[in-house]
C-alpha cells in the first residue's frame, strides 16, 4: 500500500473539510448507519487502548480501516494542518473510494 497516496487523498479531504477526528466524533462516525461510505485511518504510534478500541468498533460495524506504518500522530496531523491526530475518518464518498483503491492495490490492508 502506498501510504503517501493515502495521506495525499486525506489532504484533499482536509482542505474540503471532509475529515473527522476526536474520540467521540470517530465513535459516532463508525456507528452512524446513514453514512454509507466510511474509512478510518490510524496513525502508527497511537496508544494500544485507542488502537484496540477503534479496530474493535470498525470490525463490529464493518468499517474498513488501515493502520499506517510510516506516519506518526505528529506527521499525520501535520499533513492535515493540525497538531496531532491519532485516528481520522473520511466524510467524502469519492475520497473514500479513492483510498480504498489505493489500499486494495497494495494488498496488505485491513479492509
Amino acid at each position: 500500500m502506498n501510504e503517501q497516496k493515502v495521506v495525499n487523498l486525506l489532504g484533499f479531504a482536509s482542505r474540503m473539510r471532509k475529515i473527522i477526528f476526536g474520540k467521540d466524533n470517530i465513535r459516532e462516525y463508525i456507528r452512524n448507519p446513514k453514512r454509507r461510505a466510511k474509512f478510518i485511518i490510524i496513525a502508527s504510534d497511537v496508544g494500544d487502548s485507542i488502537k484496540e478500541d477503534t479496530i474493535k468498533r470498525c470490525r463490529s460495524h464493518h468499517v474498513p480501516y488501515v493502520l499506517l506504518k510510516e506516519y506518526t500522530k505528529n506527521e499525520l496531523g501535520r499533513s492535515l494542518g493540525k497538531d496531532e491526530i491519532s485516528v481520522v475518518g473520511v466524510l467524502d464518498e469519492n475520497i473514500v473510494k479513492g483510498i480504498l483503491e489505493v489500499v486494495n492495490a497494495g494488498g496488505d490492508s485491513n479492509v
